[in-house]
């Protein structure tokens, strides 16, 4: 069954959609959607993923230079991969993740 994870950046308003679809032989089908032209490239780059990509972060290729392309370093598309692709496998629970509301990065005070 298919998951998605959306997000709405508010750092730069950009639109993203991940969507992880796991096939028969274990690899995950990634589809990245967005209106940012940074993410072309990376949605080009990676349309599937091993398991190996979403356990071992030093080696995932999720975050290999030649994928990334042209995206900003702290853009959470990336991290968005792995959340969609590790609730496509059982790692995350797709009935409990949407209660739990938003992820936020807020600005801490001084």
């Amino acid at each position: 069954m298919t998951s998605i994870i959306e997000s709405k950046m508010t750092i730069c308003d950009k639109y993203i959609r991940v969507t992880a679809d796991q096939k028969d032989d274990g690899t995950i089908d990634i589809k990245i959607e967005s209106d940012c032209d940074a993410l072309k490239g990376f949605s080009e780059n990676l349309t599937c993923i091993t398991m190996d990509d979403i356990l071992n972060f030093e080696t995932s290729k999720i975050n290999k230079e030649n994928i990334r392309g042209n995206m900003s370093m702290i853009c959470t598309a990336p991290i968005m991969v792995y959340q969609a692709a590790w609730m496509e496998c059982g790692m995350l629970s797709k009935r409990i993740f949407p209660k739990m509301g938003p992820i936020t990065i807020d600005m801490g005070e001084e």
